[in-house]
């Protein structure tokens, strides 16, 4: 960790020292051509859960986290060489011991909350035209399987990245030993299920976009002697209306009853998505049908099964608490929300959204016969600030209500990733700048 501190105050040495010589025009384009950029933020959350179908709610994370980022880019030395640095700062304000489970506060290797910095990118750049490479700590940014977890910072690997660019083609191939989560500090390898080390994990990408708002991506990748993973999206944007059909398939080496064999054939999720921007309204709705038949029986889309140690390029978010991803579950997803502007309240915005789930069979008729079905209901309220030093920040409210009909516990046998009723109460405010 001592490392990782001295190559955090690096980052920010490096970004200081560069706007001062931007200011002066040194004409080395690697300084008058960069750029910096960071943010200040808040995270506060109550989040509540019942102990049990008949039981009362509990406190399951409370906390208050301050956040703090800033990054350089480096202009190109001779027009093919850079670098990029990141580094991002936690500080616990509040909480009352559950902040470690927040996915927001920095913990130390056992686990425990632990304020400091930890850099999210250090990486050298190399533009070749439209072929372009990075190595290094780095987030993948073509077409691919593989994505990052986030909090106000992105989760990092220890990797490399080639990317080809030629009108509406983009083709991506990324290569990883290691990740790190935004809220831990070091870099660890990616395990599989059994606790064995996987080498690399890599991927594959290409996608095109049509002149007439038609796209297409397809992806590979694999966690190297243990997981196969697809990506398929077909889309269409044009004049506010976007649509898409997308599919997210894993399929596991093992087919032995161990650890590994994950699912029983190829674990999968479909899903339709469609939004539309009309006058000063935006409306959603999309729907999923999951397939995660075996020993596991939920469905993720990453390389590691365990949350945390990697992630996919998945691009459903709903923010209604599930994940609605079980074995045989059907869940569709609706919201809408409004900007005040021409009502004269110019920044405010505010809207509704529900997300329902059923159709999922039990893995463990002993605890319960009943098939799955949960439903969340959440209420969004927004403020972008217009004028004054705080022009452009955001204060940002999600309230979710999370009913879990079925009657059994938190994540039982029966529903390995179903949890009790909860009320979640989250609050941000993100203040991004550019120096």
């Amino acid at each position: 960790m001592f490392k990782k501190t001295m190559l955090a105050s690096a980052v920010m040495a490096a970004a200081f020292v560069s706007t001062g010589a931007h200011a002066e025009e040194t004409g080395n384009p690697f300084f008058d051509d960069a750029t910096i950029s960071g943010g200040i933020y808040n995270f506060t959350r109550i989040r509540d859960r019942k102990d049990g179908p008949d039981g009362d709610y509990e406190e399951n994370i409370h906390h208050s986290t301050a956040m703090a980022s800033l990054e350089f880019n480096s202009g190109l030395i001779n027009g093919w060489f850079g670098v990029d640095m990141g580094v991002f700062g936690t500080y616990d304000l509040w909480n009352s011991g559950t902040s470690q489970f927040s996915e927001f506060s920095l913990i130390d290797d056992k686990g425990e909350i632990q304020n400091g910095f930890s850099v999210y990118k250090a990486n050298a750049k190399f533009d070749f035209g439209a072929f372009k490479a990075r190595t290094g700590y780095l987030q993948p940014t073509g077409p691919g399987v593989l994505g990052v977890n986030w909090s106000f910072a992105p989760g990092t690997y220890t990797g490399s990245e080639l990317t080809y660019s030629e009108g509406g083609l983009n083709l991506a191939y990324f290569w990883a030993n290691e990740y790190k989560s935004p809220w831990t500090y070091d870099m660890e390898g990616m395990l599989r299920e059994d606790g064995t080390r996987m080498s690399y994990v890599h991927s594959f990408g290409a996608s095109y976009d049509f002149d007439n708002g038609v796209s297409v991506l397809g992806a590979f990748g694999q966690g190297e002697d243990y997981v196969d993973m697809y990506k398929l999206k077909l889309g269409y944007n044009s004049e506010g209306l976007g649509l898409s059909y997308q599919f997210y398939g894993i399929d596991d080496k093992a087919d032995d009853g161990s650890a590994n064999d994950l699912y029983e054939g190829m674990g999968y999720q479909h899903a339709i998505t469609s939004s539309l921007a009309k006058g000063n309204w935006t409306y959603r709705a999309e729907a999923t049908y999951t397939r995660a038949k075996g020993q596991k029986g939920a469905f993720v889309f990453r390389p590691t099964y365990a949350s945390g140690e990697s992630n996919g390029a998945y691009d459903i978010w709903w923010d209604q608490r599930s994940d609605f991803n079980h074995d045989g579950e059907k869940a569709v997803f609706a919201g809408a929300w409004y900007d005040f502007t021409e009502m004269g309240y110019a920044g405010w915005t505010a809207g509704f959204s529900v997300g329902y789930g059923w159709g999922a069979e039990s893995q463990d008729t002993s605890i319960t016969t009943e098939e799955l079905e949960e439903i969340g209901y959440s209420v969004d309220v927004g403020y972008t600030f217009q004028t004054g030093n705080l022009k452009g920040a955001t204060v940002a409210l999600h309230a979710t209500y999370f009913d879990l009909k079925t009657d059994v516990g938190s994540y039982t046998t029966a529903f390995p990733n179903a949890f009790q009723d909860e009320k979640d109460i989250k609050l941000m405010f993100m203040m991004p700048f550019t120096l």
